[in-house]
């Protein structure tokens, strides 16, 4: 008799099939704590956020895992809302697999979100927005619960916040920020735009928000970089002006601290980015 055939005359590898679990496209939010990791990024003996995801996740559902990520970020970036993208035929909920990993994960790295999505979703490739926060604070001492999540510069140093505020604005728009990377990925379009770039005061603490259509490699922080040296009078307002109007790769070389870098938002709609664009013009 043949192996390949039931008694009935249908054909084993069929009934495999049907009795297969089917694959399920799922997304996520993650946020972690930057400072102990060399990135978000696998990187070969390096500790890594998806290096951690990936393990953990991998437990969770019983299979190999690896996730898919909107956003690198450095050594050092913190985010709270990275999204990753992955799949699997494991029998779990949402809520299964976000309480597991979150079991299994160190203190530093969590999932606050997971929901089912469609096959076609991608968390870089279908982002239509991201938002970046940086944070700098000022005081005549860095207080030590604060150190690895802000830019301390001391008080009694020169630095206008109102220029800060000013120059910060000549960042909107589309525009080449080729001058702010240090590399491009091939076929990579330089040209992004950022619809807003705002500067808000609390006291000591100064925070740049950043809503764009996407980010260059070390983008954000050469863009900090710049405007922190120009409101400290290392810089001066034509130095920006330039590098917006005639880029060059990687010719602004003032890298700010990944101290104070948050990955806070990725936006997936134009509704979504319309709500961010009202919140922080209002903020």
């Amino acid at each position: 008799m043949n192996g390949g055939s039931n008694r009935n005359g249908g054909d084993n590898r069929n009934l495999d099939i049907a009795n297969r679990p089917l694959l399920r496209a799922f997304r996520a939010t993650i946020a972690y704590d930057g400072g102990g990791f060399s990135g978000s990024q696998l990187q070969k003996n390096r500790r890594t956020v998806l290096w951690e995801v990936n393990k953990a996740l991998s437990k969770v559902l019983a299979h190999p895992v690896r996730v898919k990520v909107a956003s690198r970020t450095d050594a050092g970036v913190h985010a709270t809302g990275q999204v990753i993208a992955f799949r699997t035929s494991a029998w779990r909920t949402p809520e299964q697999i976000r309480r597991g990993l979150n079991g299994l994960l160190p203190e530093d790295v969590r999932m606050t979100e997971c929901a089912e999505t469609d096959f076609g979703f991608h968390p870089r490739h279908s982002a239509v927005g991201k938002v970046y926060l940086y944070r700098i604070l000022r005081a005549k001492e860095l207080p030590p619960m604060s150190r690895q999540y802000v830019c301390f510069i001391e008080e009694h140093k020169p630095f206008d916040a109102g220029l800060l505020k000013r120059i910060a604005a000549l960042l909107e728009g589309e525009h080449d920020f080729r001058s702010f990377s240090p590399r491009l990925e091939e076929g990579e379009n330089p040209v992004k735009t950022i619809w807003h770039a705002g500067v808000t005061e609390d006291q000591s603490l100064i925070e740049v928000r950043f809503v764009g259509s996407g980010f260059l490699y070390q983008m954000v922080r050469r863009m900090m970089g710049l405007l922190i040296a120009i409101a400290g009078g290392r810089e001066t307002e034509e130095t920006l002006r330039n590098a917006l109007e005639e880029p060059s790769k990687g010719s602004v070389k003032y890298n700010a601290s990944p101290k104070g870098l948050f990955l806070d938002r990725v936006v997936y709609s134009q509704e979504e980015l319309e709500q961010v664009l009202n919140e922080s013009v209002g903020s």
